[in-house]
């Protein structure tokens, strides 16, 4: 009986002690049928969370919006803060795949990743893709 209860309390410990925080996100209409995977390590003691982001099926910007040439990851701190440009999404057209790895300072915060038709456009073009809240 006490084997069990042993079990019990290590599981919750080392579920406690954390580790990255997984999700797995669904497109908007813009991109049917895309689906992201994003793996956030978040640092508090340094206010920062490290992103690793693999998207599939995921169609051709110009196909999101007429015009985008790439896709654009952003994060903002609360729905009332400012987009800021985290980076560009490395686009494989042949294989339908995106990949972004990086850094936000941020340890809770809006992402999303839209369709621009620069990579250096200043703000989200409202054309989103994926949206997730980290936390």
């Amino acid at each position: 009986m006490k084997m069990p209860a042993f079990v019990l309390l290590l599981s919750l410990a080392a579920a406690a002690c954390g580790g990255p925080l997984k999700y797995e996100v669904a497109s908007s209409a813009r991109a049917p049928g895309a689906d992201a995977k994003i793996v956030a390590k978040v640092q508090k003691d340094q206010s920062l969370t490290q992103l690793e982001i693999e998207a599939v099926n995921l169609p051709p910007p110009g196909r999101v919006t007429d015009g985008a040439t790439t896709y654009v990851v952003w994060h903002r701190k609360d729905s009332g803060g400012a987009w800021a440009r985290s980076g560009g999404l490395a686009y494989d057209e042949s294989d339908r795949k995106g990949k972004w790895t990086g850094s936000v300072p941020e340890t809770s915060f809006d992402l999303t990743i839209s369709a621009e038709k620069e990579a250096t456009a200043a703000s989200p073009s409202g054309e989103t893709v994926f949206s997730q809240h980290v936390n």
